[in-house]
């Protein structure tokens, strides 16, 4: 089963989704997802380009995700 966690992450007014990992990338399973998520994010976030951005919300999503800004 895929599992996609997604960051909505905001600057100021401006929000976003992003697609942190999913299953194919690095395996992690609906519970691991629910369960460490932040964690993940954290580390994510600080070591790429969205470091100064705040995290907002986020969710593990069933399947392949689009997140909405890319549409």
């Amino acid at each position: 089963m895929l599992v996609t966690l997604v960051a909505v992450l905001c600057n100021g007014q401006l929000c976003l989704e992003k697609v942190v990992t999913n299953t194919e990338q690095s395996g992690i399973t609906m519970t691991a997802c629910t369960v460490q998520g932040q964690i993940g994010i954290a580390d994510w976030l600080a070591n790429g380009p969205y470091h100064e951005w705040k995290l907002q919300r986020y969710k593990c999503v069933m399947g392949k995700y689009v997140p909405k800004n890319d549409i």
